[in-house]
């Protein structure tokens, strides 16, 4: 086992003898076969795929690798024997933390990010303390007190999220797409207490307007007959179902939601391009996309199939004023694609 492969593998126990349930994430894949070791412990930055072998994978290096834990963070454990297991037949897998037990983490992503936390240190005379990762992307991982909050998105900072209950991050000395790996900040290891969660930061995630996803997506140009006006709802209530669904539901309202929308886009109501961009979206803000992307694909491709099949409303109501109307299609059986169960 090379030298980099030995800095995973004792990393995940050590996180594990701290009683922090790790799991083990995917990792990049280079241009040209494996991983080479080198002098030192820098590899040059070479990453550009994802060991998931999926070639449209949008979260390169950072969601479970399925056939070691199948229910993803919920299979985390801080269990040394099968830590060990895992990163002796995954020697290269990246590590993913769980939130919420010792510590909760504010993500901030990219110049963005990082220019939305100044201002709002700047403005509030905020100071950073507690464990602090650079990400291999460029980005910072704020390791802070647990607040007893999931996973939200901090109101009115771009590019900025929070992950608590049922979430995890990924911990050096993982690697990133681009190949650069994460690294603990001088002085800000994980030895150091978790920062204090600022008051105005806390605001920000529990005093949340509701989520409007309609506001994310341009609907196609409408008329003000009474099924375009069905149209809009329909698309803002199934947008909003999908990124507020909890861990457990959250594929199987994908996969609901999917359907009903692509039953309006089959009549021509709603746009398929704003339909799945939005979709998207939502499946991203409820953190399905990020943990299960080739299965949240899977659904969407399922529940499009449906739904364009059976052109109409949808088969149950997707705004109060029809919770009297009775569905007008029958229930596709599970064999007709509804997807399986939620792994996590």
């Amino acid at each position: 086992m090379s030298r980099p492969n030995l800095l995973l593998r004792d990393a995940a126990l050590g996180y594990a003898s701290r009683g922090i349930p790790v799991l083990p994430l995917h990792y990049p894949l280079p241009h040209h076969g494996p991983l080479q070791p080198v002098p030192g412990d820098h590899q040059p930055a070479v990453g550009t795929g994802c060991s998931c072998r999926d070639p449209g994978c949008s979260q390169v290096g950072k969601h479970p690798l399925g056939s070691l834990v199948p229910h993803g963070v919920k299979d985390a454990t801080c269990n040394r024997a099968r830590v060990l297991a895992w990163w002796t037949r995954h020697p290269q897998a990246n590590i993913g933390l769980t939130t919420g037990h010792t510590f909760d983490v504010l993500d901030v992503d990219g110049p963005a990010g990082a220019q939305a936390i100044r201002t709002l240190a700047a403005i509030h005379g905020l100071k950073s303390s507690g464990p602090l990762v650079r990400t291999g992307g460029g980005g910072w991982h704020y390791y802070l007190a647990p607040t007893g909050l999931g996973n939200v998105h901090p109101q009115g900072l771009e590019r900025v999220d929070w992950r608590g209950r049922g979430g995890y991050v990924v911990a050096p000395p993982s690697r990133h797409a681009s190949g650069d790996p994460y690294q603990w900040a001088t002085d800000r290891e994980l030895d150091t207490p978790p920062g204090t969660v600022p008051a105005v930061l806390l605001e920000r995630l529990e005093r949340r307007p509701p989520r409007r996803p309609a506001d994310r997506v341009e609907l196609a140009a409408a008329g003000d007959g009474p099924g375009d006006r069905y149209a809009r709802a329909a698309l803002v209530t199934e947008l909003d179902r999908v990124a507020a669904a909890p861990v457990g539901q959250r594929n199987h309202q994908l996969w609901e939601s999917t359907r009903n929308l692509y039953n309006l886009v089959a009549t021509g109501v709603l746009d398929q391009r704003q339909v799945h961009q939005g979709l998207l979206t939502a499946a991203e803000r409820c953190g399905l996309l990020a943990e299960e992307p080739r299965q949240t694909r899977r659904t969407l491709a399922s529940g499009r199939q449906v739904g364009l099949a059976h052109p109409g409303r949808p088969t149950h109501p997707t705004t109060p004023e029809h919770t009297a109307t009775p569905p007008t299609l029958p229930l596709p059986l599970r064999a007709a694609g509804e997807p399986a169960k939620e792994r996590g």
